[in-house]
């Protein structure tokens, strides 16, 4: 084995300690030959095909590093160094998340996908062994691997290393101390930041400024992915800035998490170019509705933030209020002070955002939209849904499909 490998291989595990995150390394025949750490928990075999996927999108642009996001809200890198016969080596960094993803995620990530709820426990298990790390993490560890992975100069495949031939691996890193910084789509000016901060309309505007002058091609030659990339840099941009602003994070993770799956629906250029403005759109109205009304408790943030977290659960202010080791009677009166409304109105309420969400953007069945939302039975969902809205979920579907067709 060459010095330069022995070292390169050194990195890599260095790498994984420092980021705290599985990297893989494949072969041309896609067979995982090394992978640091040593130990490390494999994916169910429900995520294979979407993981291998990636993998192969990412020969279309060999030496260099790239970012994809699956429907499992897994994030990974791969950089694939291609040799002098046109075989490759993949280099995989991660998978990790950008939120923890509990039971609730998994219900809604199964019934979206047409998933067996046999799959459940694992599921649920494997994201608990995931790295979860913040998007300036993801940024920094990007640009640190942008100057570590070797270039084109690396003839060999790692797979098919030879025995001999020991050459110098500091040429490689001297190569790559002037690689430019890959740069997303967004790139938040003053006046953006400004405008989305107060939930004022002109944001908007600034975005499509922003976007015209900072595409960056994310997608290895493909349009439709890059332009699905740059769009999951947006939201979760967007989704860092809302909490940070305030917003409770299982709202903004809601959005995120909706937006996410529904993207990966879309297949024309011009409908994703106009479900971005849509989304930048959305996280606006969550800004401005923030600052139409008052500033509420931190108590109320937590307890909003287990309501959104907790939408699948058999949830109650008993339970709620065990949670935050407060008094029900106490968070009951904060909560309607602060809200208008009570603690069980307000959870109503968000399983029927929810569920309207679902009817108007998904074929799922009732069943399926009364599972993913907690309810104990698809009738008891009618009765709540149509008591909030005046119509069943079923006459508020068949409506929007009449509205489209007219």
């Amino acid at each position: 084995m060459r010095s330069g490998h022995i070292e390169l291989f050194e990195l890599l595990r260095d790498c994984s300690n420092s980021f705290q995150t599985p990297i893989l390394v494949f072969n041309d025949n896609e067979k995982l030959i090394r992978h640091f750490p040593d130990q490390f928990h494999r994916p169910p075999e429900i995520f294979h095909d979407v993981f291998y996927q990636c993998l192969r999108d990412s020969k279309k642009s060999p030496f260099q590093l790239q970012l994809f996001a699956d429907l499992y809200y897994q994030y990974f890198f791969f950089y694939p160094i291609k040799n002098n016969y046109d075989e490759f080596t993949y280099i995989g960094i991660g998978p990790y998340l950008m939120q923890e993803v509990g039971k609730f995620q998994v219900r809604k990530m199964l019934v979206l996908h047409g998933m067996d709820f046999s799959f459940e426990t694992e599921a649920i298990e494997y994201f608990s062994k995931l790295p979860v790390i913040t998007f300036k993490k993801l940024e920094s560890i990007e640009r640190l691997l942008n100057l570590l992975m070797p270039g084109k100069s690396e003839s060999h495949s790692i797979g098919q290393l030879p025995t001999e031939e020991w050459e110098d691996y500091r040429e490689f890193k001297s190569n790559h101390l002037n690689a430019k910084y890959s740069r997303h789509l967004l790139e938040l000016n003053e006046n953006f930041n400004k405008f989305f901060k107060q939930g004022d309309a002109r944001a908007l505007k600034e975005y499509q400024k922003l976007r015209r002058s900072s595409l960056f091609p994310l997608g290895n030659g493909d349009e439709i992915r890059s332009a699905k990339n740059n769009i999951i840099t947006l939201i979760s941009k967007l989704t860092r800035i809302a909490i940070e602003e305030g917003i409770a994070k299982g709202e903004a993770f809601s959005l995120h998490d909706f937006y996410i799956n529904f993207l990966e629906s879309k297949d024309d250029i011009n409908e994703l170019s106009h479900l971005e403005l849509t989304i930048v759109q959305a996280y606006l109205n969550v800004m401005k509705q923030r600052n139409q009304t008052s500033i509420v408790s931190p108590l109320v943030h937590k307890a909003k933030n287990y309501i959104y977290q907790n939408l699948t659960e058999d949830i109650n202010l008993k339970v709620i209020a065990e949670e935050l080791h407060v008094n029900p009677n106490y968070l009951s009166s904060v909560f309607n002070k602060d809200t208008g409304t009570s603690i069980t109105k307000y959870i109503n309420a968000q399983r029927v955002k929810e569920a309207k969400e679902l009817l108007t953007n998904t074929q799922y069945s009732l069943m399926e939209i009364s599972i993913l939302l907690g309810y104990n039975s698809q009738s008891y969902f009618t009765r709540v849904f149509k008591k909030h809205e005046g119509i069943s979920p079923k006459d508020f579907r068949q409506k929007l499909q009449s509205a489209y067709l007219t």
